[in-house]
């Protein structure tokens, strides 16, 4: 069950850790440019950096993960900011404010502890936080989505109305994650910050963090996205 609060409370140790396989990271291209201390997989990635799939295109993953790893997709990025997503087990994965994609093997049947943080570029600029977290369907082939972070408001900066309407919508998600049919289980998920600007009358936020569980489950996933098949009775 997903739990939703304003702040965050501290992580639990995470129970394993993903594959060693797949493509080494490299270092940082520049200040605020993509980079990751992970291993990255598929052919998408090549000396630390990862192509973001076409949604709309072909989804099949060539070569397919292997049968013993689930392969997760990281969107990660800050409008006129930065971000991180930093997990013990899965690496570290850095953005600036345009969209970098990375793509991950993972061991089912293992936990994770992730922390998203988001931060804005210049003082009192504000930054609108983006993470969206996709797990590959090889049956298909298709792509589930398991979370999606937003806090757009005024020109798509962050606020605590924005971060507020998210959350609402986040509460509704089956099973803590946007697809039902996707195999990976979102829990212990909460949301934090350490203020609006003072000089401003929009309360842009500077910054956002949100931490959460990620649990992947062993089952093979069958079903299309959105299948009612998936859908708890």
């Amino acid at each position: 069950m997903l739990v939703l609060s304003g702040c965050a409370g501290p992580a639990a140790s995470a129970s394993a850790s993903a594959s060693a396989s797949g493509n080494p990271a490299s270092p940082a291209t520049g200040p605020g440019g993509p980079s990751t201390t992970a291993t990255l997989a598929g052919s998408r990635c090549d000396a630390g950096l990862c192509a973001c799939r076409n949604r709309i295109g072909s989804p099949a993953e060539s070569p397919p993960p292997p049968e013993d790893h689930k392969r997760f997709e990281i969107r990660l990025g800050a409008e006129d900011g930065s971000a991180s997503l930093d997990s013990a087990t899965l690496g570290k994965f850095n953005a600036g404010a345009a969209e970098s994609c990375f793509y991950v093997d993972v061991i089912p049947g293992t936990t994770h502890e992730l922390t998203f943080f988001a931060k804005e570029a210049t003082k009192e600029g504000g930054m609108g936080p983006m993470l969206g977290v996709a797990e590959y369907g090889p049956r298909g082939p298709y792509w589930y989505e398991i979370i999606d972070v937003r806090c757009a408001g005024p020109g798509g900066k962050c606020t605590r109305d924005a971060a507020d309407e998210w959350g609402t919508a986040i509460r509704r998600k089956k099973r803590g994650r946007i697809d039902p049919c996707g195999s990976a289980v979102i829990t212990n998920l909460n949301w934090s910050t350490s203020g609006g600007t003072s000089q401003r009358d929009t309360g842009l936020y500077r910054d956002f963090t949100v931490k959460f569980t990620m649990e992947v489950k062993k089952f093979a996933t069958q079903f299309a996205p959105g299948s009612t098949e998936c859908v708890p009775k």
